[in-house]
């Protein structure tokens, strides 16, 4: 996947890329296994998730899983519905929990 900086999409390569991404806390991660998705089998929504970037289960994920950073909630929806189909990715629950209440909270 081309690095799409300019759209708000990044790909994390590094360990160190993904950590400094976690340091400054700005917008969101996806996290999960694509030969799993692009394969024939169904895919795990548990093993593709989207993150707050602050999220604290996010220091728990697999090194090898897909890191893909999005500037907004928006953008990660649009872009992990075409990359990863709709119903093989989800919210980490902690994190669909506060995206939840900010939804109610500007309404």
């Amino acid at each position: 996947m081309p690095t799409q900086e300019q759209t708000g999409i990044r790909p994390l390569e590094s360990l160190d890329d993904f950590a400094e991404t976690r340091c400054e806390a700005i917008g969101f991660i996806f996290h999960g296994n694509l030969a799993v998705v692009k394969g024939k089998g169904q895919g795990s929504t548990t093993t593709n998730l989207l993150h707050f970037a602050r999220c604290a289960r996010l220091e728990k994920i697999n090194e090898e899983d897909t890191k893909i950073w999005f500037r907004s909630v928006r953008l990660a929806h649009t872009h992990l519905d075409e990359l990863v189909g709709s119903k093989r990715w989800k919210w980490c629950k902690y994190c669909e929990k506060e995206i939840t209440q900010r939804v109610l909270d500007e309404s």
